[in-house]
C-alpha cells in the first residue's frame, strides 16, 4: 500500500473509530468492508465480553452495543498503512444507506479529568448563585 518510507501524520495509527453505523450490522459485514485493506489484526475475544459484539473469527472489530455506544465500533490493523488506507477510503463512504465517518482512535483526547465530587459541585453552584445575586 505504498512506500513505507513515507512521512505520515503522528496522528495515524492502527486503531480506527467507525461512527454513524447502522445499529443492525452485522461485525462480519464490517470485516468484509475493512478487511479489503489489509489484515484485520487477531484478538481472541474474551470469555464474556459484554459490551461489544464480536466476530465469530477473532479478530479486532468491537462493535458497541450498549445504548451509547450503539453505531460505533472499532477496528485495529495489523499495520498502519492498511489503517490509514481504510481510513482515506472509506471516510464518508455510503455503507447501508449511512455515511460513514472514520477517525483515527486517539487514546489521549479520551482521557479526561474525573468528574467533580458532589461536594465540589455544591460549593461551585453556590459560588455561582452569590455571584448572580440568587438566594
Amino acid at each position: 500500500m505504498g512506500s513505507r518510507s513515507q512521512k505520515i501524520d503522528p496522528q495515524v495509527n492502527r486503531a480506527l473509530f467507525v461512527k454513524n453505523l447502522a445499529y443492525n450490522v452485522a461485525a462480519d459485514e464490517l470485516f468484509d468492508l475493512f478487511g479489503k485493506f489489509g489484515p484485520i489484526r487477531y484478538f481472541p475475544p474474551p470469555p464474556s465480553h459484554a459490551t461489544s459484539q464480536v466476530l465469530t473469527t477473532p479478530s479486532q472489530i468491537r462493535q458497541g452495543i450498549a445504548t451509547n455506544t450503539k453505531g460505533t465500533a472499532y477496528v485495529v490493523y495489523e499495520d498502519v498503512m492498511d489503517a490509514k488506507g481504510a481510513c482515506d477510503k472509506l471516510n464518508g463512504f455510503n455503507f447501508q444507506n449511512r455515511y460513514l465517518v472514520v477517525l483515527y482512535h486517539q487514546l489521549d483526547k479520551m482521557k479526561t479529568a474525573p468528574p467533580p465530587s458532589l461536594e465540589q459541585r455544591a460549593e461551585s453552584l453556590e459560588q455561582t448563585k452569590q455571584a448572580n445575586g440568587i438566594a
